[in-house]
């Protein structure tokens, strides 16, 4: 049931993929993988890029069994309805936990670093309000806002890392394995549910894509560009600012803004920061509120999923308020709880879809065969 009439090109769905990756990980990534890997966090993102693009091919394997068809339309084609349902409601869950988890991380920066004084549910409302008018758009309106803001993203992030350049100090990385492998592959296991196993949410668009062929490079290739600049936030937090100071910031790249000094005129430029995040996030947690949107209406069986924008920011609301109380809560839920979620949601549960459908493809074409001989 096709809902959205909107279609994109491989390369607004790369630059899709991109923001996505980057997104909330960008501002809290630094501080959750120095705490565990200390000088060698940089190492550790960089490791995980791998294992992130078997997930993107388990996704790009149901993607080539149903290219037409959302992920809440292929666990029913696959499990059949009543399972497929419960399957979709699992995952519809899960798109809502991240969703909300991104507006509150929205609000809690601004209201800790930007506005102190602003309460938080204000913030929030107004970042859900604008993601209603960009879902009731739609798809194609989101894509085309993405690629007007994507150069400014990559021009700020080089703006960034250009003038940081003088502040690094290359003892703060050694000694390189001082810790043992051990740290590094811990680090590696907590960054893949923030943010490479979400990716999977990006199901929910990719039916909407026109050149199929071209799309499946464009996920590698934007997955392993957003990775990336991942590793080189962490490697230029851990070279300016340290391991153990990065490990104690709640935003340590915010903090990168700040160390910018360029002739005692070009400096304190931390707004560069906080455009980027913004910029990043929002589109994010808008494909986010998408997916959950279409994906709820296809679920519900509604001809429309717009009737359905306004309703869920009632949920959303309150769910991004009430799920985590503060700060230490959230930080906690990463560091122990978001990797197992994700890998069971995104990454057990669609391979588990690849296999069924492939064994009983394989049984049906053995039992046509036997018929045929027979």
């Amino acid at each position: 049931m096709m809902l959205e009439k909107g279609k994109m090109n491989a390369g607004e769905f790369s630059i899709i993929v991109f923001t996505f990756t980057v997104g909330t990980a960008i501002i809290s990534l630094p501080a959750l993988l120095a705490t565990i890997a200390k000088q060698n966090a940089w190492i550790a993102s960089a490791l995980t890029i791998f294992p992130s693009l078997l997930f993107i091919f388990v996704y790009i394997q149901l993607i080539s069994l149903y290219p037409s068809m959302t992920y809440v339309e292929v666990n029913e084609k696959i499990l059949g309805k009543w399972f497929g349902k419960l399957a979709s409601v699992l995952y519809l869950t899960y798109v809502l936990i991240i969703t909300s988890g991104g507006y509150r991380a929205i609000g809690d920066f601004f209201t800790t670093q930007v506005m102190v004084d602003t309460p938080i549910q204000v913030i929030i409302i107004l970042f859900v309000l604008t993601s209603v008018f960009g879902v009731r758009l739609g798809l194609e309106v989101i894509c085309r806002t993405a690629l007007i803001f994507f150069p400014w993203i990559i021009l700020l992030l080089s703006i960034l890392f250009l003038f940081l350049i003088p502040q690094i100090k290359l003892e703060n990385i050694q000694p390189i394995f001082g810790e043992g492998i051990k740290p590094i592959i811990s680090g590696s296991l907590h960054q893949l549910g923030l943010p490479y196993l979400q990716l999977i949410i990006l199901l929910m668009v990719t039916p909407f894509v026109a050149e199929k062929s071209e799309m499946k490079k464009s996920f590698y290739l934007a997955t392993i560009m957003g990775g990336f600049i991942l590793t080189i936030i962490v490697l230029f937090s851990i070279l300016v600012l340290g391991a153990d100071f990065t490990s104690r910031q709640a935003y340590p790249t915010y903090i990168l803004g700040k160390k910018i000094s360029i002739g005692n005129f070009f400096e304190r430029v931390e707004v560069i920061v906080a455009i980027i995040w913004v910029f990043t996030i929002y589109f994010k947690v808008t494909i986010c509120y998408y997916g959950l949107t279409l994906g709820l209406a296809q679920l519900l069986g509604l001809k429309n999923y717009q009737i359905l924008t306004f309703p869920l920011s009632f949920l959303i609301l309150p769910f991004s308020i009430l799920l985590l109380p503060n700060v230490v809560s959230i930080n906690n839920f990463n560091a122990t709880t978001l990797t197992p979620y994700s890998l069971t949601i995104c990454f057990i549960l669609p391979l588990l879809l690849v296999v069924v459908d492939k064994v009983r493809k394989k049984l049906s074409t053995s039992k046509t065969t036997n018929q045929s001989s027979g």
